[in-house]
């Protein structure tokens, strides 16, 4: 079993065919690619919040440059997760425009100028559970 989730190399998984792989834990962020679901092709670098919530079992937090909020729950035990996000309307209308990398400057610009021309609410709620194996 991992001690924590921080400094894992991992292929995460969730309903519908969204697969993470790699997703690289580090100690303040996480940086993943999407190679499977609604946006493939998508890599970035996330910044979170992190908290130890019981032995075994921690969580991360974050805030897209999209506007979406994703909140994590590792279950270290059984390699699972419950995910809960919040997702724009816009975004979650057609998730290919998020396909890209969000440490390229036209990249972010294009997603601000979608969310500023966008309708925000209501927002789409992913609240689901997947899985990871340790690369």
């Amino acid at each position: 079993m991992l001690d924590s989730i921080l400094g894992a190399r991992l292929s995460w998984h969730f309903a519908n065919g969204w697969v993470f792989e790699p997703a690289i834990v580090g100690p303040d962020n996480v940086e993943y690619t999407l190679t499977a679901g609604p946006h493939a092709g998508r890599h970035a670098t996330q910044h979170f919040y992190y908290q130890r919530v019981a032995p075994g079992v921690e969580t991360t937090v974050w805030y897209e440059e999209s506007g979406a909020l994703v909140h994590i729950t590792w279950y270290l035990e059984t390699q699972t997760v419950h995910r809960f996000a919040a997702l724009p309307a816009w975004l979650a209308e057609d998730m290919t425009v998020y396909r890209g990398d969000n440490q390229d400057p036209a990249f972010i610009e294009k997603i601000r100028k979608l969310s500023s021309q966008q309708q925000d609410w209501p927002r789409h709620i992913l609240n689901d559970d997947g899985y990871f194996r340790v690369l």
